[in-house]
């Protein structure tokens, strides 16, 4: 298990869009913990052969359906959700350690563009390539990540990892430990492996945040400050 617990970005900006993004989804994600009918309208869910028996032996059809939102709304909504504590708050955490730097870095509409785009990336990844329904904000995570490997390739994260018995804290590059995670993801999806875990989500979302931090690297749009190099800068300077 590999935990961040922060990275090494200086910033001199409040990333006052990442703190509201992280109150909207502690707040819907609490709502619906204690709202079932809000939890599977957001989610897109929908409850079918529920009886006795069904019940008795734990074996209970859910559905996605789009009678109250159409998918691409109920991937943005679905994000806003969480299916228990645990996937709430390491959700929240990978969202405070690299949203707060790329929010400084992409300013605040720039990164709530881009979070919405890899909110709804993922949601319809899932949707098309996994199906049935879906929540959590990893997929919009991910792609803060993808942003993130671009423009902060070679800053440090400081992680607790666990392995059985042991653990400790280490600084490591953020490129290899984000790419670590993404490759961690495809290998599942590769090995077709059965998991509860929203990978298409996650690679979805991490492609589309990758793509347009790469576009607005390559354009010129958001640019490196003079101790910051970008991905682009890595490969470019190894030719």
């Amino acid at each position: 298990m590999l935990i961040p617990l922060k990275v090494d970005v200086p910033t001199d900006r409040r990333p006052w869009v990442n703190y509201a993004l992280i109150a909207l989804i502690v707040c819907v994600s609490i709502a619906g913990f204690s709202d079932d009918d809000l939890f599977c309208e957001l989610a897109g869910i929908e409850i079918g052969n529920v009886d006795e028996e069904s019940l008795l032996f734990g074996d209970i059809e859910i559905n996605l359906t789009t009678k109250d939102f159409p998918l691409p709304v109920l991937a943005v909504t679905s994000s806003l959700l969480h299916a228990g504590w645990l996937h709430l708050i390491g959700n929240m955490l990978f969202l405070w350690i690299f949203g707060n730097a790329l929010n400084y870095k992409f300013g605040h509409l720039g990164y709530l563009g881009l979070y919405a785009a890899a909110a709804l990336a993922g949601g319809m990844a899932h949707y098309m390539f996994q199906g049935g329904p879906v929540v959590g904000a990893s997929g919009a995570i991910n792609g803060v990540m993808g942003a993130f490997l671009i423009f902060f390739p070679r800053n440090d994260v400081t992680i607790l990892w666990i392995v059985w018995r042991f653990g400790n804290v280490s600084r490591i590059s953020s490129g290899w430990i984000i790419l670590f995670w993404v490759a961690w993801d495809v290998l599942f999806l590769g090995l077709g492996a059965e998991t509860d875990t929203a990978l298409w989500a996650h690679v979805g979302g991490f492609l589309v945040g990758f793509s347009i931090a790469m576009i607005c690297a390559l354009t010129g749009w958001i640019k490196p400050t003079q101790d910051e190099q970008t991905l682009l800068q890595i490969f470019s300077s190894r030719r």
